[in-house]
This record gives C-alpha cells, structure tokens and sequence, in this order.
C-alpha cells in the first residue's frame, strides 16, 4: 500500500512541476519577447500572435499537451525497458474443468528455462504428493523391469502402495529395499 501512495504523489509532483514550469514559461515568452533582437523576436512575435489568436490557442495548447504525454511516455519506456513478457498457458483437451482461469497462465519478465521432461520415476513421485494414485500407478507401469528393482523406485512404489492401504505390499516393499541396500548393484 505504501508503494501506491508514494507512486501517487511521485505522479502529482511531475504533474504539478509541469503546470508550474508552463505557467512560468508562457508569461515570460508573452513579456519578453519584445526584448529579444532582430529575427528571433520577430518570428517568436508572430508565432505568439498565432498561438493567442482563438481556436489557434486551444489547439496549440493541445498539441503541447500532447507533445509533452509523448515526451513523457519515451522517457518512461526508456527508464523502465521493453515491456515484452513471456506468457506460457496450459492447453490441451486434459485440463480440469474446475482449474481457475488465474491458473491456467503465467508472465514471465525473462524467458523460462528449457526444462527436460521429467522422469516417469519424477512423475509418480509428483502424482503421489498430489493425491494422484491412478496417475501414479500409470507412471510406474511404464518404467522397464530393471527400473523397477531400483531403490529410489522401490521406496516409490512403497509410498504408493502406503497411500493406497495395501499394507501386504508395503511389507514386501520394505524387504525389497532392505535388499537392494545391504547388496549394491
């Protein structure tokens, strides 16, 4: 909230210092013209005549304004850098139908990394600290014979199978894993 309130009065001061320096430089130009020599004070003479003279003031004063926005927004862009983002959303015909639409997209200001596809080893592990025993058990079916036997898999499956309350298979697990550590491949 602070950040606001201090960005608000940041913005009235440019504002304010702008009204101010205009309200200076108009009135000096309008007296001090007549004190300036030869060709610049002729042609800042007329230009004041034309920029005075109705429907001419209001558009000159428009047209400053609009100079000074542009100024303003160059020097902003310029200070603040390129305002491109990374945008990555979740497509697909898999997405949940209760998924929050905030959910479904990330900004990023710099470009993510490439990230490998996980492991199916990686991917039981993630749909197991989710809840996802289905998904799980998908993932482990796809790993080979000898994956399988790994430890760090063995203590996956037996997470799984502890999850889902197949204790008969937990017992087993756990003799597997005591195997495989007592005895390094």
């Amino acid at each position: 909230m602070k950040k606001i309130k201090d960005e608000r009065v940041k913005q009235l001061v440019i504002g304010a210092g702008i009204l101010v320096s205009l309200t200076v430089a108009v009135p000096s130009v309008l007296i001090g013209w007549r004190f300036l020599p030869g060709l610049l004070g002729e042609w800042l003479g007329t230009m004041i005549g034309i920029v005075t003279t109705p429907f001419f003031m209001e558009a000159s004063f428009a047209m400053l304004g609009l100079a000074i926005v542009i100024f303003l927004n160059h020097w902003r862009q310029q200070r603040d850098g390129d305002e491109f983002v990374y945008l990555e959303q979740v497509v697909g015909p898999n997405i949940p139908s209760d998924l929050p639409e905030h959910a479904k997209w990330a900004v990023y200001l710099e470009k993510p990394l490439d990230s490998p596809s996980p492991s199916p080893l990686a991917q039981a592990e993630g749909a197991i600290a989710i809840g996802d025993y289905p998904a799980a058990t998908a993932w482990i079916g796809t790993m080979s014979a000898a994956e399988l036997k790994l430890p760090e898999t063995l203590r996956v499956r037996r997470d799984l199978a502890r999850a889902t309350g197949r204790g008969d298979l937990v017992a087993q697990l756990d003799d597997e894993i005591q195997r495989a550590d007592s005895h390094p491949s």
